[in-house]
């Protein structure tokens, strides 16, 4: 019997399995099983899923599940999850069945096969989960003609004594409608995330630190990073500037010195939540080092901003993390441009498997460029390749003009256009060798010996 507990945001039981739903947008209707891990959604097709919405960006969200546990943190603007702006670069606990909406997509994670809620449209979405601020009712009209009536009937002095009142009353109203004026003219700090979007921009400008979070707590802000000397007053100031107070405190000052076995520690348990199998190694103060084998780039960069952020004291990350992304870079950057155009990579999760027919100097360059990969990436990333020199067949004589060929040793007659075995197309026939179609490049291939005789036509 499966047990499915959903207090606090926690799924348990052997057989609970995870979907993520689409409530709403252009995949409305899909589902999709969620196992445990990180799973990044966004517009890249390195992003584990995306929806074909054009406000996704790429790397949008991250969502990690384990243990039943759900978490959401925002990589980008513009996530709400429950209708609240969900602050980026913060995890945050998601309920299951919680809807979530990121671009013009709203989706809900919940037990595979339960139910989940119903919503049309974004629209539909906001309007459940905006605020609506009561109307005053309009008196009927009969009550106020009574009223009217009632004025009417009293004595000319109490008509006067009333319209004098009534020119009191003005005159206050008047007053009063300047200091609302003036009021609505002068700055406010605004409440919520909008002083949140204030104190960022005024960061930005300020350029200070690094690491550097803002949170909200009972309408004050609190900001915490790794900051210098004197940047603290800075900031204060300038957010003094902007309307806003906070509470800052620099990170130096407050966090705990971790031992070299606790950040270690740390560090694996968010590499593994990102499904990277790697190491750590402390460094100097404030540096580690990650090596191991990553299923992307973008969520080995997405990693590595987690350890920033959630590790006190670390600020340098060396990055040695092997993805296939980076195998392709390298063999694209190590290779000269005659070799590349004479080669095919395909690359897969654990292998990189390169093909083609190259001339003699050319597989001489890739023999030393394959040691190379085997050296950075052999222990993670297999290297299958598939290339072979070719050589062209010794030519006993040359004959040149409007229709020049090749005569090799066994007497066999080779013109332009002729295909040789395992090589390729002949292009061009010259003195000192042959122009031959490799792939799409056409190569220039020198005679392995020079040739008995050359002749030009008419003379042979």
């Amino acid at each position: 019997m499966r047990k499915t507990n959903t207090e606090q945001g926690v799924l348990t039981g052997d057989q609970t399995q995870l979907s993520l739903h689409v409530l709403s947008g252009p995949n409305k209707g899909a589902e999709t099983s969620l196992g445990d891990g990180a799973w990044l959604v966004g517009s890249h097709d390195a992003d584990d899923l995306t929806f074909a919405d054009p406000e996704l960006v790429d790397s949008h969200l991250r969502i990690v599940i384990e243990a039943g546990h759900i978490q959401i943190t925002a990589l980008a603007p513009g996530v709400l999850i429950g209708g609240s702006d969900c602050l980026t670069e913060c995890p945050t606990t998601l309920d299951p069945r919680t809807p979530v909406q990121v671009g013009r997509t709203i989706f809900s994670i919940g037990p595979t096969g339960g139910s989940f809620p119903e919503i049309d449209s974004v629209d539909e979405y906001r309007r459940l989960h905006g605020e609506h601020a009561p109307s005053t009712p309009e008196e009927p009209a009969p009550r106020r003609r009574g009223a009217g009536l009632v004025v009417n009937s009293l004595p000319r002095a109490f008509r006067l004594g009333a319209a004098a009142c009534g020119l009191v009353i003005i005159v206050y109203g008047g007053c009063a409608g300047m200091e609302r004026v003036v009021s609505y003219l002068t700055p406010a700090a605004v409440p919520g995330t909008d002083s949140i979007k204030i104190a960022r921009n005024v960061l930005g400008d300020l350029d200070v630190g690094r690491g550097v979070r803002i949170a909200l707590s009972d309408d004050n802000l609190i900001i915490d990073g790794d900051l210098r000397p004197g940047e603290a007053t800075r900031i204060k100031a300038a957010l003094r500037d902007a309307g806003l107070t906070a509470d800052v405190t620099p990170k130096s000052g407050t966090a705990t010195v971790l031992s070299d076995e606790k950040v270690i520690d740390l560090s694996a348990t968010i590499m593994r939540a990102f499904g990277i199998d790697g190491s750590i190694r402390v460094g100097s103060p404030g540096a580690i080092s990650v090596a191991g084998y990553g299923p992307s780039d973008a969520i080995v960069k997405a990693a590595v901003r987690q350890l920033q952020l959630d590790i006190p004291g670390v600020r340098t990350i060396n990055d040695t993390v092997a993805t296939p992304d980076r195998a392709r870079t390298f063999l694209e950057t190590a290779t000269t441009a005659e070799l590349r155009r004479m080669i095919r990579i395909v690359v897969k999760p654990d292998v990189v498997l390169v093909s083609g027919t190259l001339t003699p100097a050319a597989y001489s360059e890739w023999q030393t460029v394959a040691s190379r990969f085997e050296e950075k990436f052999a222990s993670h990333i297999r290297l299958e390749a598939h290339c072979s020199p070719g050589v062209l067949p010794l030519a006993r004589g040359v004959h040149l003009g409007r229709s020049p060929f090749i005569i090799v040793q066994n007497g066999t007659r080779l013109k332009v256009g002729d295909n040789i075995d395992h090589f390729g197309k002949i292009v061009v026939i010259e003195r000192d060798g042959v122009l031959v179609r490799i792939g799409e490049a056409d190569v220039h291939v020198p005679y392995l010996i020079k040739p008995e005789w050359i002749a030009e036509e008419g003379r042979l």
